[in-house]
This record gives C-alpha cells, structure tokens and sequence, in this order.
C-alpha cells in the first residue's frame, strides 16, 4: 500500500480519484486495523488484568472469609472456656459462702451460748445480792424493832417514874435493858 501511495505521489498522476480513494482507504483500513488490533490487544491485556484482579480478590476474600472463620471459632471456644471458668468460679464462690455461714451460725450460736451463760450467771449474782440486802433488810429490820422496843419500854419507865405513886412505898425500878427487851419480844 506504501508503495502504491509513493508511485502515485511520484508520477502526479493525483487526477485519478480512484487511486486516491484507494489509496485512502487502504490507508484508512491499516489504521483503523492497527487501532482494531491495539485496542483487542488493550481489551485482553485489561481482560487479563481484570481476571488477575477477580482472582486476587477471590482468593483475599476466601482468606478473610477463612480468617473469620477461625477467629469465631477462637472466640466460641474462648466463651466456652469462660463460662466453664465463670461457673466453676461461682460454684467455688457459692461453696465458699456457704462455708462462711455455717461458720458464722457455729460462731452465733456459741456467741448465744456464752450470752445465756452470762446471763444465767448475772441472774444467779442478782439473786445471791438479792438474798444478802434481804438478808441486810431483815437484820436491818430486827434492829429497827428492837431500837423502837427499847424507845417504848424507856417511854414507859419514864411515864411510870412521873406518876405517883398508889403505894406506901414507892418501887425503885431501873429502866429495862434493851437485851432484855429482845428476849421478851414475840414475834
């Protein structure tokens, strides 16, 4: 085609139209073949690229799907672990505490044994201090009546010796001792 464009241009034989026409043409189809081939060419190599890339992310989204995969797994066997820990850790804490409460109902009720003897043993003091300021009262209370037995039998001797008297010989009485009155007091 080249050389058919060069002979045309050497000879100036350009008032054919045809040949130009062809010529065009010829040259019109090259280019348009070339661009064809170019762009075929251009098309596979993105084609090619595109299916690089589609199976690029093919395989990267099976290794994240894998990924995942693996990590759900690690974190369902790492719950599990933790509520087989949580449970035996409450089971140990329940145990624990119930420990704990019966000790403290042991130490309660000894609290409450010891809280009862010392109360029987105040009760029993109280009554012991009882009986002794009874016993204080009532000694209290001899000597009371025989002090105002010993005031009665002076009140009366003095009353006796301010009196005159309706014998001949007036009786010389001393006035009684308070041991005396003791002895005659009935109770």
């Amino acid at each position: 085609m080249m050389a058919l464009l060069a002979q045309a241009a050497s000879s100036g034989e350009w008032h054919d139209g045809w040949q130009l026409a062809v010529v065009t043409f010829t040259a019109l189809t090259i280019v348009a073949g070339w661009i064809h081939r170019q762009s075929k060419s251009d098309l596979k190599s993105i084609r090619d690229e595109l299916g690089d890339l589609r199976t690029e992310l093919k395989a990267e989204v099976a290794s994240a799907e894998a990924k995942l995969t693996n990590d759900i797994t690690d974190l369902k066997t790492d719950l599990a672990s933790a509520r087989t820990e949580l449970k035996t850790d409450i089971a140990t804490a329940r145990t624990e505490l119930k420990t704990e409460v019966v000790s403290a109902e042991e130490r309660l009720k000894a609290d409450i044994t010891e809280l009862k003897a010392d109360l029987t043993s105040a009760e029993n003091s109280l009554k012991a201090d009882i009986a002794e300021v009874g016993g204080d009262l009532k000694n209290l209370q001899d000597k009371l009546y025989d002090d105002a037995r010993s005031q009665a039998a002076m009140y009366q001797w003095q009353l006796a010796a301010t009196q005159p008297a309706t014998s001949e010989a007036p009786l010389q009485q001393s006035p009684p001792q308070p041991k005396q009155l003791a002895e005659t007091r009935t109770d």
